[in-house]
């Protein structure tokens, strides 16, 4: 009965640290594309998130990986853009109608270079991002896609 008891707590101490955490990741990466010291905050969070983590903390790795590649070597930034995009492109497999997921791949795919070509999904993500907007529960999440679209989205 103490297990039970124990495991009951700690499940509950957990969910708002997750939340805590999620929440902290979403507003360090709204402010990590204002400089190198910012975007390498933001991927000091999420670095050691791995392909088993959940699809929205790979894709948060993701858009840090390709933050970093934005401050790399000419020579070197190829390799890490693609990474950065498998990442990404791993967790929108795994969690096609996660919005949050989406709203990621959509930042990072509107503000690459053309050149690159990872921008194939710009108007579905926006589309489903934008559909699914009335339905977000989250508040943070909530004005979080609400303050990308005024600011950055065409």
């Amino acid at each position: 009965m103490r297990c039970l008891l124990v495991a009951c707590i700690m499940a509950a101490v957990a969910i708002p640290v997750h939340a805590q955490s999620l929440d902290e990741i979403r507003l360090l990466y709204r402010d990590a594309t204002e400089s190198q010291a910012a975007a390498q905050a933001f991927y000091e969070k999420v670095k050691d998130f791995t392909q088993d983590s959940k699809p929205v903390l790979a894709a948060y790795k993701g858009a840090g990986l390709m933050l970093l590649a934005r401050h790399t070597k000419l020579s070197e930034r190829g390799a890490k853009v693609r990474e950065a995009a498998a990442w990404i492109e791993d967790a929108v497999s795994r969690a096609p109608k996660q919005t949050e997921v989406r709203l990621i791949r959509l930042s990072v795919q509107e503000h690459l270079p053309k050149i690159v070509r990872y921008n194939q999904h710009i108007e579905e993500d926006r589309a489903l991002v934008q559909a699914a907007l009335a339905t977000v529960d989250d508040d943070v999440l909530r004005a979080m896609i609400t303050s990308y679209f005024e600011k950055y989205s065409k």
